[in-house]
């Protein structure tokens, strides 16, 4: 009888991400500036993006960033799928994952940057990018094929790795953000909150 990879110790990466996204989330619900209502995220990012590209300023520059930057990150993970470039070159892995965790970052640091400002906190976003990409693994372990033929080891470096890029993706941005609030308070002393709120 045929047994599904699912039913084998490589089953261990499936619920050990499941695992690390549901405490990472506990985590990132815990910290200090975690929005309130999760469940209403999609709908208030896709109306402040609207809103911001009406205003045609610079928060519009902003919107029109991230979109162009998840469209990249699509269009690399989509030509490394169909192109079979995962396979081929070594580091399109580390690529698509380091790009995706910087643009989910940041796509949750601005679309809730008023809230970023009043707390003076965004280092939520990392264990929230955490979540997402271990919540992603789950999903390749349930519905992709890819990893069936691969050891427990390979796997489970694959995964380790996948999760780190995204993390460091998400921490590259939390750590420009920290900074880029620390100038400008230096900037405008009197302004009791700078921020980048625009």
């Amino acid at each position: 009888m045929f047994a599904l990879p699912h039913w084998s110790l490589r089953a261990a990466i499936g619920v050990g991400s499941g695992c690390l996204a549901v405490v990472t989330w506990g985590l990132a619900r815990s910290m200090t500036g975690f929005p309130d209502a999760p469940r209403r995220w999609l709908s208030r990012l896709v109306s402040r993006a609207v809103d911001g590209v009406r205003r045609r300023n610079r928060v519009a520059g902003v919107w029109t960033a991230l979109t162009l930057w998840s469209v990249a990150v699509s269009g690399l993970h989509f030509a490394g799928v169909i192109f079979e470039v995962y396979a081929a070159v070594s580091w399109w892995d580390l690529l698509t994952h380091s790009m995706s965790g910087v643009g989910i970052a940041a796509v949750a640091a601005f679309s809730t940057r008023t809230q970023a400002v009043a707390y003076g906190a965004v280092w939520w976003i990392v264990p929230t990018v955490l979540a997402i990409g271990a919540g992603f693994e789950v999903y390749e372990f349930l519905f992709k094929s890819f990893w069936h033929e691969w050891t427990l080891r390979h796997y489970a470096v694959d995964t380790v790795v996948d999760l780190c890029m995204n993390t460091l993706g998400a921490t590259l941005v939390a750590v420009s953000v920290t900074c880029y609030r620390v100038v400008t308070d230096r900037l405008q002393p009197d302004s009791p909150r700078p921020g980048y709120a625009g």
